[in-house]
């Protein structure tokens, strides 16, 4: 069956070319402070984004906001100057920035031929951000795990994207950069499964079921006209 919808995550996918938001803020992280190891860092980047949910704010924030408010509770607990602190935030926005707007750019390219959505566990703010960042006017659905209830991978969150575009999973392929998340969660429940992985060295626990692997999102274009 042709495809017809081109769903994608957005951290990590539309915003960062294949690299999860925790592996962009380590890696600035240790060029300030190289003794801090991962498993230290993960444990206070978990507790900083649990204190955001818990704070029932971040459906209202925006991009920034948000990452300022993660990046105050991991560079808190654990001791850092506030002013790196600062300085990621920049590095992420700007980073961030660039990547949705030449993303946006290629989404415009595909605005007639296919019906485009995001798909996305977050805070809430999915929307906003898309809105923020002009992705808005391209796209036909986002859901988000916080609205829905429901999060990557379980089947639910897929289905509630599809049913909202009246497309069948058959006809629709989800790019993401996780691979448990979004390739197993895709694949789950019939769609085809572009797995992002840029530049990174990433575990594939089976190659199998992974329709195209991509380094950018513009290698997509590949495969859709040999699919379509």
């Amino acid at each position: 069956m042709n495809i017809r919808a081109l769903l994608f995550d957005f951290g990590g996918t539309l915003d960062g070319n294949g690299v999860h938001w925790r592996d962009r803020t380590y890696r600035f992280l240790q060029q300030a402070y190289p003794e801090i190891d991962r498993e230290t860092f993960d444990r206070v980047d978990r507790a900083a984004v649990y204190r955001l949910i818990d704070s029932r704010s971040a459906p209202q924030l925006t991009l920034r906001e948000t990452m300022d408010v993660i990046a105050t509770g991991i560079y808190e607990a654990l001791g850092l100057d506030s002013d790196v602190k600062d300085r990621y935030v920049d590095f992420f926005c700007e980073g961030a920035k660039e990547c949705l707007g030449r993303n946006r750019q290629w989404l415009a390219t595909l605005r007639d031929r296919y019906r485009l959505g995001v798909i996305s566990n977050n805070f809430g703010n999915t929307r906003g951000w898309c809105d923020e960042y002009n992705l808005s006017p391209l796209l036909d659905i986002v859901v988000d795990s916080t609205v829905v209830g429901v999060s990557k991978p379980e089947a639910g969150i897929f289905h509630a994207a599809l049913t909202g575009i009246s497309i069948v999973p058959e006809a629709a392929i989800y790019v993401g950069d996780t691979y448990s998340d979004d390739v197993v969660g895709a694949k789950g429940v019939g769609m085809r499964a572009a797995w992002l992985v840029g530049e990174e060295d990433k575990e594939c626990p089976d190659a199998s079921i992974v329709d195209v692997q991509l380094t950018t999102l513009q290698e997509l274009n590949s495969f859709l006209e040999l699919e379509n």
